[in-house]
């Protein structure tokens, strides 16, 4: 569900959360990732109709310029630049030596690096994939149709996702006692 890669990501814990939360017989009003990330635990609860509605906290200022840009109003858009971008070494580095001048300029390149950095990792002094999968350098894991159509998901229900940019540990703090809310930390 998610359009982040990530190294050490929890893809394969979900079928465990999705298992506990069914198990315990458990639907909050609110999961809180306060950690998001990709987010895909807490996306995995709410399309699985877990939880009635996700909060997602980041701090990180592009990942939380996409979750921003998804959620309030430009995820379509985002979307069909993510499937008109003709991917090559000369597209990408253009795109990723420009200064952002605006969060959804700063949201397609945080996508772009995501998806051609060697295991989706986004910290500075992150390399390019060398080879790729299959010999498709680059755009081995450029998958267009497939991340606008997460995105364009992840709209349709952008009504029951609040997103924070900010400090997970003040959220913490301040829900902790919210006898609605279960967290995935």
């Amino acid at each position: 569900y998610s359009p982040f890669r990530y190294p050490g990501g929890k893809t394969w814990l979900v079928p465990h959360a999705l298992r506990w939360l069914s198990r315990k017989g458990i639907k909050p009003k609110e999961l809180i990732e306060p950690f998001a990330g990709g987010a895909i635990v807490g996306l995995s609860v709410l399309f699985s109709g877990l939880c009635e509605k996700l909060i997602l906290v980041e701090m990180d200022e592009n990942v939380g310029s996409v979750w921003s840009t998804i959620l309030n109003g430009g995820g379509g858009r985002l979307a069909e630049r993510i499937c008109s971008f003709n991917i090559s070494i000369e597209s990408v580095q253009e795109v990723l030596s420009k200064p952002a001048k605006t969060k959804y300029a700063r949201a397609f390149a945080t996508i772009v690096k995501n998806r051609v950095h060697r295991g989706g990792i986004l910290a500075p002094g992150a390399s390019f994939m060398k080879n790729g999968e299959n010999g498709k350098g680059l755009a081995s894991r450029w998958y267009p149709e497939t991340l606008k159509q997460r995105i364009l998901r992840i709209v349709s229900v952008k009504d029951r996702i609040q997103f924070i940019q900010g400090d997970a540990f003040e959220i913490l703090l301040k829900k902790r006692r919210n006898p609605n809310a279960v967290f995935f930390i």
